[in-house]
C-alpha cells in the first residue's frame, strides 16, 4: 500500500489542490484497500474450506473447518490490511499539494 500511495501521491496532491479534503484522499487509498482485501478474502476462504480437508488427514485432533477461528482470523487480517493503508494514505492526503506535485 505505501509503494501505491508513493506512486498515487502527485494525483491526490492534485486533488488536494482542487478542493478535497484531506479525509476524502484518505478514503480513496482505503477504498482500494477495501477491494483487495474483499477479493483476497474471496478467494482464501473457499480456499480454506477446500484444502481444510487435507489439513485433517494429516494432522490429529485438528477439525476440516472451524468457522469461528476463521473469522477471527479473518477480521484481524482485515483490521491489520485496513491500518495499513490508513498510514500511507494519511501522510499523503496531510502533504502539502505543491509539494505533492513536485515529487513528479
Amino acid at each position: 500500500m505505501s509503494f501505491l500511495v508513493t506512486q498515487r501521491t502527485p494525483e491526490i496532491g492534485v486533488r488536494l489542490a482542487l478542493g478535497a479534503t484531506p479525509a476524502t484522499a484518505v478514503w480513496l487509498v482505503t477504498r482500494d484497500a477495501i477491494v483487495m482485501l474483499t477479493l483476497g478474502m474471496s478467494i482464501a476462504i473457499p480456499a480454506t474450506w477446500l484444502l481444510g480437508r487435507v489439513i485433517e488427514a494429516q494432522l490429529f485432533g485438528v477439525s476440516a473447518f472451524d468457522g469461528r477461528m476463521i473469522l477471527a482470523a479473518s477480521g484481524v487480517l482485515a483490521l491489520v490490511g485496513l491500518t495499513a493503508a490508513m498510514l500511507p494514505g494519511w501522510r499523503a492526503a496531510t502533504v502539502s499539494p505543491s509539494q505533492a506535485l513536485r515529487a513528479e
